[in-house]
């Protein structure tokens, strides 16, 4: 990157130079024809190199800059998705969406001082407008705080927070495109998979929508179908469940119908990772996957009711962990 400034100041040595040079052109001696117009001729190639040099090496000390950042915002990256707490992003169409960390979204970071993001980071300050992780213990704090974060993971995950910001990284001379966020869905389909997948469900929750009132039947069938079909609209490219969401009563018999032409399961999980599977509500099997016009049936429970605050269970096909449904269960 070059700094105007300093060629600036290099141009106006090169002109006193050469102005001093006509002067004495002019204005010369046998003397100083014979021995100091050498020599000042010298002093003006040398006074040209000077501002290249000066240049040459501002732009070394700034690539060797924007290359320490980005070491460091790759750096921040891994420890996000390491020590991300509680749905702190969703994936989706390979984009991160609703990215937080400790519960504070990113354009509330964008508002705030370095020193209260840094604070925020090594204090392990959880946003308190946010849901409380179920665990508060796996919120992270730096070791001055009696946490696992060392001072340079600190700093890396700060500089990985900033990246997110294009108005930061102008400031600061950095490229536009410094973006950690936008490499963390490559980096976790290259190195964690199951963090992936489960990214992805958390950005397909909103599909959900009110739940259709089926309390009053005893029986309710719920069809998986291919996108569009009875008007059901599917985050999933293979299938979705119809209807996406309904609310049932304990002692309610489900019967899922596979209407497509590929075998799916029905899985319920914890919460809303797919990574953690709840069979002992309820699971189809990988092993023997519901195939076209094939059923599976379940009777809800008491335990379906109880896994879940809000008394939901959300479901999922684990071929196609993007392919969600939900039960909201009253008693």
């Amino acid at each position: 990157m070059v700094n105007f400034g300093q060629a600036a100041v290099g141009i106006i040595l090169l002109l006193i130079v050469v102005g001093g040079l006509l002067y004495l052109f002019y204005s010369r001696t046998n003397a100083v024809e014979k021995t100091g117009y050498g020599s000042l001729i010298m002093l003006a190639l040398v006074s040209l190199m000077i501002p290249t040099f000066w240049i040459m090496e501002s732009n070394n000390q700034d690539t060797a800059k924007v290359t320490q950042f980005e070491n460091a915002v790759q750096s921040g990256m891994q420890l996000y998705a390491q020590y991300c707490v509680q749905n702190c992003y969703g994936i989706k169409d390979n984009k991160i969406v609703n990215a937080t960390y400790n519960g504070y979204p990113l354009e509330q970071f964008k508002a705030m001082t370095d020193a209260d993001v840094q604070r925020i980071i090594s204090a392990g300050i959880y946003n308190p407008a946010a849901p409380p992780p179920p665990n508060p213990n796996l919120i992270q704090k730096s070791d001055q705080y009696g946490g696992a974060l060392l001072s340079d993971y600190v700093n890396y995950l700060f500089d990985f927070i900033r990246s997110s910001d294009p108005s930061y990284l102008a400031k600061n001379g950095y490229p536009t495109n410094l973006n950690g966020f936008a490499k963390l869905p490559s980096y976790l389909q290259s190195s964690n998979q199951q963090q992936y997948q489960a990214a992805v469900t958390y950005a397909s929750l909103g599909q959900f929508g009110k739940a259709v009132d089926m309390t009053n039947q005893k029986e309710v069938t719920i069809d998986m179908v291919n996108p569009g079909e009875n008007g059901a609209t599917c985050e999933s490219k293979t299938a979705c469940y119809a209807a996406i969401n309904v609310k049932v009563k304990v002692g309610t018999v489900i019967t899922w119908v596979n209407k497509t032409s590929v075998g799916h399961t029905v899985t319920a999980i914890e919460g809303q990772d797919t990574s953690k599977a709840a069979p002992n509500v309820f699971d189809s099997g990988l092993t023997t996957l519901i195939p076209t016009n094939g059923k599976f049936s379940y009777t809800v429970t008491k335990a379906a009711y109880d896994l879940n605050a809000d008394h939901s269970v959300t479901y999922y096909c684990r071929v196609h962990p993007d392919m969600l449904g939900r039960l909201e269960i009253v008693e």
